[in-house]
């Protein structure tokens, strides 16, 4: 038996910054458009302070789509 996962979608949430009142929504996920599988990022503001917070985000979501 042999299992691929087909789509992996993890949202990741964060407090405001100075520049936003609303919570921050980024959300990661891997679509496939038949000619190979894409990291797609979705959102409407993410803001970081330091690069490592963001190499973390996707060092979570590479462990949780298993690539």
């Amino acid at each position: 038996m042999q299992a691929e996962v087909e789509r992996v979608l993890v949202v990741y949430t964060q407090e405001c910054d100075e520049s936003s009142n609303n919570i921050q929504e980024l959300k990661i996920f891997m679509e496939d458009n038949g000619a190979g599988k894409y990291i797609v990022f979705e959102t409407e503001r993410w803001a970081i302070d330091n690069i490592d917070e963001l190499v973390e985000i996707l060092n979570d979501f590479k462990t949780r789509a298993g690539i």
